[in-house]
């Protein structure tokens, strides 16, 4: 029998988060490990290859006896209730920590500022702490005195695949066509977005925006519902860039995907792991004001196959497959462990 890991986050939901759990179940599953995913609150249905159970925290003692390897996915409740119980066999991924003051509304904060203090106290206690970036990695160090080791998120390369400029052109007469998949509220950029599309409209007057959530009332925005995931790669494939405008990214998984398809990515530029994938990759540029704004999007227009071959070529380091077996490999550490 191979091994079997219990893979668990707090909300089983549309989103980045779920994303990542979902192909790093698949792709482990494809590796031999039996995975279970656990959720405390589960509000989509999983994907067929994936096994899903609700588990309440305080159950977690009793099921975990099941499992070779507890995984944890940045949920406090179900990393409380391990440490408390001295689980062995225990992997923590951090997956970053959003700065109080782009968390919205009082008791969110109060919230969050709670979740620092409680963190500080359980993280050293867990041997085995991965991180999905080097940015969320120093956060660990900064706010809790430890390091995790970088395992980065990944990207399905047998789903995003690039596109051509040639595969681009429309009937339409609309250009640039501009997406975003995120900003659906304040912290995720919508005020950013908003104010951003303005400005390259005024200059691009045909320009139009693809967006999730964004709202209605807004000229040339074509307003999306959530899409199943196996869609995304389509929206991906109808824009000449994706637009980043988000406050606080701990990996960007948008850029990752973004960049499998070939499509340059324009980010609003933060101190956080963005900044790594933009500077690191040359698949886009960052813009911090109305004036780089611009100039970013000039020089990604005129030279879009340049952005685009070294975007792909940057997305090939987060192959699912590779990032799978790289928690196989810290599986094994933790079987190991326990032998000891």
């Amino acid at each position: 029998m191979g091994l079997k890991a219990l893979m668990m986050l707090g909300y089983y939901e549309g989103g980045g988060f779920t994303t990542v759990v979902n192909n790093l179940s698949k792709y482990l599953t494809a590796l031999g490990v039996e995975v279970t995913v656990a959720a405390r609150v589960v509000r989509i249905e999983p994907p067929k290859y994936v096994s899903l159970i609700k588990l309440k925290p305080e159950d977690l003692p009793v099921e975990g006896k099941y499992y070779d390897v507890i995984h944890i996915h940045t949920s406090y409740p179900y990393t409380k209730v391990a440490v408390e119980h001295n689980t062995r066999n225990l992997v923590f991924t951090w997956h970053g920590y959003t700065p109080t003051i782009y968390v919205p509304g009082i008791r969110n904060k109060v919230i969050n500022l709670g979740l620092r203090y409680a963190y500080r106290r359980l993280l050293p206690k867990i041997r085995f702490i991965t991180s999905v970036s080097n940015y969320a990695n120093n956060q660990l160090s900064r706010l809790f005195g430890v390091s995790g080791r970088v395992v980065p998120n990944g990207v399905d390369l047998e789903l995003f695949k690039p596109c051509s400029r040639e595969s681009r052109k429309r009937a339409s007469d609309r250009y640039p066509i501009i997406l975003n998949l995120t900003a659906y509220n304040n912290l995720k950029g919508r005020d950013i977005l908003i104010k951003s599309f303005k400005v390259i409209k005024r200059k691009y007057s045909k320009a139009i925006l693809i967006a999730v959530g964004i709202g209605s009332g807004l000229n040339d925005v074509i307003n999306l519902n959530p899409v199943p995931h196996s869609e995304v790669p389509k929206l991906y494939c109808n824009a000449d860039f994706y637009l980043l405008t988000s406050k606080h990214e701990s990996f960007g998984l948008p850029i990752i995907e973004a960049f499998a398809t070939g499509t340059p990515v324009i980010a609003y530029d933060r101190d956080d792991a963005r900044r790594e994938h933009i500077l690191s990759s040359g698949g886009g540029l960052l813009f911090n004001n109305n004036e780089s704004l611009l100039k970013a999007v000039d020089a990604v227009l005129s030279n879009w196959d340049t952005y685009s071959l070294k975007g792909i070529e940057y997305a090939k380091k987060f192959d699912w497959r590779d990032i799978a077996r790289k928690y196989l490999n810290v599986y094994e550490e933790v079987l190991t462990s326990k032998e000891t």
